[in-house]
């Protein structure tokens, strides 16, 4: 199954520019969840993902359990990077799988959890989150990766492992050389390559763009001029387009100093009537995964 057959057979064309606006961190602190599902209730935020591990999950569980209208996915995590602010793996306290660090929390980095985490332990990890996210009573419609870790080569097997078995879409971008090195991975960009092509070779979706640098810009104003930038440059295919909603408060800046003002930023610009005109204005075909899961199920 390719990309542009997938968004014809949602009943987009091939020239459309369908475009995935997915809140990443759900569940990560009161502040993102407040600001996540009004973006969401707003109308062009499409679908998000929650970190399962993460000390605000049961709240963004019991809103979605309460309001089946949500597209959550999982936002599969092998790491915490905040100093102060810390979560562990849910499914072993064993040094010998690698999870921990030495204060017994997530790694703080992706090179330590590739480093570190056994490949076994990294599957139990993924599986063990999203099954808690199915016992919390979400209806998850897809998983993808916080900070990208396991979207690294020694873990992708186990991340599209888990997703046949929960029979839900994987994050997964069609990605050149170019934009693999943009991303600090050329030294892995043949490795990558390979293995996309014989992925999509195999009829697994992969998304034909993906906007995922979004949160280190602050504007001096307000964030939306930023955004119609980028929604100008979307081309026709299938576009994910991630950004990171969190309402200001004492909370979130004692979490997260350095992104505290840019994570309001975005939930100040995707509650915005002018984001809406935006979208108008060129042309942008919504969805979220739930769509691509239930064609999936279907096939």
């Amino acid at each position: 199954m390719k990309n542009q057959s997938l968004i014809e057979n949602l009943g987009f064309e091939a020239s459309d520019k369908v475009v995935i606006f997915h809140i990443d961190d759900i569940g990560y602190s009161h502040a993102s969840n407040v600001a996540s599902f009004e973006c969401l209730d707003f109308g062009i935020a499409s679908c998000g993902s929650i970190l399962v591990p993460a000390p605000w999950f049961l709240e963004a569980a019991s809103i979605c359990r309460n309001n089946a209208k949500y597209d959550i996915g999982v936002h599969l995590t092998l790491t915490c990077e905040y100093d102060l602010y810390r979560w562990r793996a849910l499914s072993s306290v064993d040094p010998k799988t690698g999870l921990l660090d030495s204060e017994k929390s997530l790694w703080r980095t992706e090179e330590e959890a590739i480093a570190n985490i056994t490949v076994e332990a990294a599957e139990i990890e993924m599986r063990s989150q999203i099954q808690m996210a199915v016992d919390n009573g979400i209806d998850i419609t897809h998983i993808d990766s916080h900070m990208g870790t396991v979207l690294n080569p020694k873990f992708i097997p186990s991340y599209l492992k888990v997703a046949r078995e929960f029979n839900v879409p994987a994050f997964l971008p069609r990605i050149t050389r170019e934009e693999l090195v943009a991303l600090g991975l050329g030294d892995l960009a043949d490795v990558y390559l390979k293995m996309f092509s014989k992925l999509e070779a195999s009829g697994v979706p992969l998304l034909d763009h993906i906007i995922i640098d979004t949160l280190g810009e602050q504007p001096d104003n307000d964030k939306v001029d930023y955004y119609c930038k980028r929604m100008a440059a979307i081309k026709p295919g299938l576009t994910h387009f991630l950004f990171h909603a969190a309402k200001i408060s004492p909370e979130l800046k004692a979490i997260t100093p350095d992104t505290a003002e840019a994570r309001n930023q975005d939930y100040e610009a995707f509650t915005n009537p002018r984001i809406k005109e935006c979208v108008e204005k060129h042309d942008l075909k919504i969805i979220g995964y739930r769509k691509i899961r239930d064609y999936i199920k279907n096939q």
